[in-house]
């Protein structure tokens, strides 16, 4: 029987930050510190003394598939020290070595979260840097903090916020507004409620990182009716993330509520990094929301050889054309590169079991592969790949 293959397929990222080539040579541990999700400083910082075939201190899975890919990418053994070696030869020409790693996996475009890092770097530099289409979100909790610094009484707070929102959402380039409540109050957003919002602004003028929540449900909700009225998509930060994540709080199932509202019955929505690990929540929700979508983004590629397993659970439920890929790569080009390797090396392995198993034919295994990887981009988002 033929074996599909997606290697050849274009693929759009949905889901990613920007970065420039770093001002130093990376070391052993610095390289593995930029690899990991952990805030921790000191995570990584010794990486010798070690036995024969000992995994490196702090390092997993996607670490481990991540430096057996690169290893045999730049052609060098599969040692950390050698690897790195060879690394940064390439990259100083980084946007050179970048623009090779996306070609090497057909990455075409990205939707990136200029919120992260800060100060926000540049989109066209991006862009020229990477040889690669980017689209941006505006992320509101930069607008926030940026105008809770002013001194502005409330209703002059709101109507400036309202306005910035507005103006963003104009350009083009644009194609939406991002949220991460769930780093800060959780994903449980109550009604809006005037006066208990303007009762917390104070104490988020004083603080861009105090809870404040009704104060920050006030905001999500104008942030979901300016994306409403734009007809552009409202991106929600759903599941984990860096530790400052409030975990109880950010499974999406506490979204629902809202979701379903009828106000919000035409406001697309993208549900980033699919709720991991809440991930059959997150395929219910979009199951039953025609305005609902998801991605499949940190899971992949943080989890390693979970990526399989994530794409089969998703896809238990979830729509064929409400899910899209992404990675949630942050530092180096190597994470944006490994994450759409590895996501179609594990999409392989997925429908060429539903082949076998003559759940489909190869062909339409073979266009699922597409929608997941840039269709399903280009038709919701209206943008011709």
């Amino acid at each position: 029987m033929k074996k599909l293959s997606l290697s050849d397929v274009k693929v759009v990222d949905v889901h990613a930050h920007p970065y420039v080539a770093g001002e130093e040579e990376e070391t052993p541990a610095s390289f593995l510190r930029k690899l990991s999700l952990s805030v921790i400083p000191d995570m990584f910082t010794d990486v010798g003394d070690l036995e024969e075939n000992q995994p490196y201190p702090g390092s997993n899975m996607w670490v481990q598939i991540l430096l057996r890919n690169m290893s045999k990418y730049l052609s060098c053994e599969e040692d950390l020290v050698s690897i790195v070696e060879a690394r940064n030869e390439k990259a100083k020409d980084f946007s050179k070595y970048t623009k090779e790693l996306f070609q090497d996996v057909n990455l075409e475009g990205l939707i990136m979260d200029f919120g992260y890092p800060q100060p926000p770097l540049d989109r066209k530099e991006y862009e020229v840097m990477s040889g690669s289409r980017v689209w941006e979100i505006v992320r509101i909790e930069q607008v926030l903090t940026s105008l809770g610094s002013k001194g502005l009484h409330f209703e002059e707070f709101i109507e400036q916020y309202r306005s910035q929102l507005t103006e963003a959402l104009k350009k083009k380039e644009v194609v939406g507004l991002k949220t991460i409540i769930a780093y800060r109050s959780g994903l449980e957003v109550f009604e809006m409620n005037k006066e208990d919002a303007e009762r917390e602004y104070e104490d988020f003028s004083k603080n861009g990182r105090a809870v404040a929540k009704a104060f920050r449900d006030y905001c999500f909700h104008i942030a979901m009716e300016e994306c409403t009225t734009a007809n552009k998509f409202m991106h929600i930060h759903t599941g984990i993330g860096d530790g400052e994540v409030v975990l109880p709080k950010a499974s999406p199932s506490f979204l629902l509520d809202t979701l379903r509202q009828e106000k919000y019955k035409d406001t697309k929505v993208h549900l980033v990094h699919g709720g991991y690990p809440w991930v059959e929540e997150a395929a219910f929700i979009v199951s039953i929301l025609p305005n609902v979508y998801l991605d499949i983004s940190l899971q992949n590629p943080f989890t390693g050889h979970g990526v399989e397993r994530i794409i089969s659970q998703v896809l238990e439920l979830a729509p064929f054309d409400k899910v899209m890929y992404g990675s949630d790569a942050f530092t180096v080009p190597e994470m944006n590169w490994m994450g759409a390797k590895l996501f179609k090396e594990s999409f392989e392995r997925v429908l060429n079991t539903w082949i076998e198993k003559d759940y489909m034919s190869y062909e339409k295994a073979k266009y699922i592969g597409e929608m997941i990887l840039y269709r399903n981009f280009g038709k919701t988002y209206g943008v011709k790949i």
